[in-house]
């Protein structure tokens, strides 16, 4: 299931995530990667590109994430995480620093999308 290999791939790199990802879990007795994505990934995120703290494993997090299949995971990526960033102008110029370039690619798309460009 794409789910658990999104959440195994998270775990492995980040693996101070587990106790979320349990209390994740009991709470919401399935795994739900939209939601566990934007309330802790995207806070843990924002922290780092606040702090200009090390991105380097998760640059390489999100392009493994873009450069998926799976649909599943690919939308975790733009509409939870990506879409998140671009709501914030100075965390997105951040982030966009350290996007490798398929994750540029989607953050590009959902910026599109917001700025109204496909409708003009």
């Amino acid at each position: 299931m794409d789910s658990d290999i999104l959440i195994n791939q998270l775990l492995i790199l980040f693996p101070e995530f587990h106790d979320c990802y349990i209390e994740h879990l009991e709470l919401n007795q399935e795994f739900l990667g939209h939601v566990f994505f934007g309330d802790e990934v995207a806070n843990y995120v924002e922290g780092l590109l606040r702090e200009n703290d090390d991105t380097e494993q998760l640059e390489k997090f999100f392009e493994w994430m873009a450069t998926q299949t799976s649909l599943y995971i690919v939308q975790v990526l733009s509409t939870t995480i990506l879409y998140d960033l671009g709501g914030q102008t100075d965390i997105l110029q951040k982030a966009q620093f350290y996007m490798k370039p398929h994750t540029k690619r989607l953050s590009q798309e959902i910026e599109d999308l917001h700025s109204g460009k496909y409708f003009s």
